[in-house]
């Protein structure tokens, strides 16, 4: 290789380096927008489970008092149908 060549081929790795950099910096840079993403939907997340635990709770309760309820007049017109 004479001194033009390798002249050449410094220039081309010299330029590739330059463009890996900027890559680099801006995957960086994304990165800390993701990074910055995912810390506002786990605080959605925390939220919206909160939400639903409080909205599964007063389902169940619904369900007990509605079984109880039914089982109390399930008992009275037991009671009556075979007194009677």
């Amino acid at each position: 290789m004479n001194k033009k060549e390798v002249d050449s081929y410094r220039v081309v790795v010299q330029t590739r380096l330059e463009e890996l950099t900027i890559m680099n910096a801006k995957q960086s840079s994304d990165m800390h927008y993701v990074k910055e993403s995912l810390e506002e939907v786990k605080v959605m997340l925390k939220e919206q489970n909160g939400r639903v635990r409080e909205l599964e709770s007063s389902m169940s309760g619904f369900k007990a008092i509605g079984a109880m309820i039914s089982v109390v007049f399930s008992a009275l017109f037991g009671y009556l149908f075979t007194k009677g």
